[in-house]
């Protein structure tokens, strides 16, 4: 499928979905959310798809909202307009956090505002030396849109202070936060981040997904009611031909060979 705003780039079973916007750094509107959205569905149910790999265009991974669609909602139905838009946002970050795929941002450049969190709300995050981050929404005048996901990560004491302050970091203060996995030389970005890809999609993919889940369900779940669900989903998931592949591989020692199923 064509799209204006994304490029989809596959390659056996790795999906790149780049945001395509680099003549204003990958700035995110209404369309380029809609794009992303409509491709995770499609991805979500592509079982030849066993990790995405999402990144920008040009020298930026994203400058965050798009400040001119922001300009054009103060002379119309600016509540209207700024609430659809969030709850696009939302969905986006909803759909990156819960496909049952694992998720990489590859990250160069800025990562400001809704960019920092869509990189935020990822797996795993793999940034150049030359990445910068900025919870940049108090410098509009706005509430953060990161206040699920980063306290999660940093604290609340430095959540707070990056959403009140809306500095920026720099890729280095970032790992030290840990909010970037790996840290690595502009040049090695691209090589960095498919050499994990490459790892994690000969990995067993349902335990991976369900993995997924379990992580983001610790976020509220009593603890008698997580280790049940964590019980069912291991049972589960030893129900798989994986399961019976690495217990054969570990037996023969050798390496196993997940078929993602």
């Amino acid at each position: 499928m064509a799209y204006r705003k994304i490029q989809v780039e596959r390659s056996d079973f790795i999906v790149r979905l780049v945001l395509n916007s680099p003549e204003n750094l990958n700035a995110v509107d209404l369309e380029m959310q809609e794009e992303l959205l409509k491709e995770l569905l499609a991805i979500s149910k592509d079982a030849s798809v066993r990790v995405i790999i999402l990144k920008g265009a040009g020298r930026a991974f994203s400058s965050g909202g798009d400040i001119h669609v922001m300009r054009e909602s103060l002379d119309k139905d600016v509540y209207g307009i700024m609430k659809n838009w969030i709850q696009r946002a939302h969905l986006l970050e909803m759909q990156i956090r819960t496909i049952r795929k694992p998720v990489i941002a590859s990250v160069h450049g800025v990562a400001s505002g809704i960019g920092f969190n869509l990189a935020l709300c990822s797996d795993l995050v793999v940034a150049a030396e030359n990445a910068r981050f900025s919870q940049s929404f108090i410098r509009l005048g706005l509430p953060a849109d990161g206040t699920y996901f980063l306290p999660r990560v940093v604290g609340t004491l430095k959540a707070t202070e990056l959403m009140f302050l809306g500095e920026e970091i720099d890729a280095r203060q970032a790992l030290s936060l840990g909010l970037v996995n790996r840290l690595v030389p502009w040049e090695e970005l691209e090589e960095e981040t498919t050499s994990l890809a490459l790892r994690l999609g000969a990995g067993p993919t349902d335990a991976l997904g369900r993995m997924k889940d379990l992580i983001n369900k610790s976020f509220y779940q009593p603890l008698n009611q997580h280790l049940q669900e964590e019980s069912e989903m291991i049972a589960e998931s030893a129900k798989t031909g994986d399961f019976k592949e690495g217990i054969l591989a570990f037996l023969e020692k050798r390496e196993p060979r997940f078929q993602g199923k």
